[in-house]
């Protein structure tokens, strides 16, 4: 029986294990009217330095939002199909996919390049997996400089290099990687730096997808997974004053307080231990507990309101019979824990009304 699609995105040994089996750019070049010209190449030689820069792209959107092409939006999925499955035809695809790419951008687009590579990962133990890897890279002015002597003087020579790609990820625009062998829930994960965490219309129509998991579903996806990991944590491994209730309480104000949910600043915010090895540890536990779940690398707008009252709430309850229940983080609603001798633990609550409930 066939393995079940994999919700989660490449894991960590996966994105190391990258490496480029095809590649080529096509050239952009604007129009004024109709989005850009194509100069198409034959082939594109790169450097060690070059194969490590996009392989360093790849690996970051490895953990991309999750997208699935629809029903009715064939073309980029059997094109993607077909490079994985007719190597020979590489080129001849890469200048169908570029094509139908330029064509769609309606209005001014930027100079830059388009570029297509088929790239392989080690899925698991002598077993290779295939990808499609796109980018619209944007071309950026890049200045050399030389001087001379004149005169007792040193005079500079500013010089524009106008075909230059610039090797910072700030230059790529748009990227996806794609399954088209069906390892994943997912088909596409994709980024559009103009219009993140979302993607522009034809950025969306060219790929022909739609999001897989919808913004609710991911946000209680986030903060139930923080639950079950801190659940699962040991005691010596939590840093001092830490729990279950601490670690979900920084995860709720952060869905509350934050437009977009970008995962290393949602770690950063739920984790905190001033041991920089342990915290370390605990980040790089919970972003794997994360990407098993399909969270990890997504960007989307967090809907806290989407949260059931039970997982919005924070409780203790003291051998007495006492239960302290509330939302957030205990800074927050003014409540301090103070570990005592033999055990014991002394809660305080400062607040401006105290009200009886009945």
């Amino acid at each position: 029986m066939a393995a079940a699609p994999l919700d989660g995105v490449l894991n960590q040994a996966q994105r190391e294990s990258l490496e480029i089996v095809d590649f080529i750019f096509h050239i952009i070049v604007p129009d004024a009217d109709e989005g850009g010209e194509v100069v198409f190449l034959d082939e594109v030689q790169l450097e060690a330095k070059q194969k490590a820069f996009f392989l360093d792209r790849l690996r970051e959107i490895a953990e991309g939002t999750q997208y699935v092409f629809k029903q009715d939006a064939v073309n980029l999925k059997e094109k993607c199909e077909q490079l994985t499955g007719e190597p020979g035809r590489f080129v001849e695809l890469s200048r169908h996919i570029t094509t139908d790419f330029s064509g769609r951008h309606k209005g001014h687009m930027s100079a830059g390049v388009f570029i297509v590579s088929v790239v392989k990962y080690l899925h698991s133990a002598h077993n290779w997996q295939q990808l499609v890897f796109l980018v619209k890279m944007d071309k950026q002015p890049t200045f050399t400089y030389s001087y001379e002597e004149k005169n007792g003087r040193r005079i500079a020579v500013v010089s524009e290099v106008p075909n230059s790609l610039n090797e910072n990820k700030g230059a790529v625009q748009k990227s996806a990687l794609i399954d088209a062998s069906g390892q994943f829930a997912w088909d596409v994960l994709a980024f559009d730096r103009v219009r993140k965490p979302g993607l522009s219309d034809y950025f969306r129509g060219f790929l022909g997808v739609t999001e897989r998991q919808q913004e609710s579903v991911l946000t209680r996806a986030a903060h139930a997974e923080v639950r079950k990991w801190a659940k699962k944590l040991p005691a010596d491994k939590l840093p001092p004053g830490e729990d279950l209730n601490t670690f979900l309480g920084r995860s709720l104000n952060y869905l509350n307080d934050h437009d977009t949910f970008d995962t290393d600043d949602y770690l950063n915010a739920v984790v905190r231990d001033e041991d920089a090895d342990r915290k370390a540890e605990l980040i790089q536990s919970l972003r794997d507990a994360l990407a098993e779940a399909g969270v990890a690398g997504q960007q989307f707008r967090p809907q806290p309101g989407s949260l059931r009252d039970s997982d919005r709430r924070q409780v203790y309850k003291t051998l007495e019979g006492v239960t302290i229940s509330f939302e957030g983080t205990q800074e927050a609603v003014g409540m301090n824990i103070e570990q005592l001798d033999a055990g014991r633990v002394r809660i305080t609550i400062e607040t401006n009304r105290l009200d009886p409930k009945g």
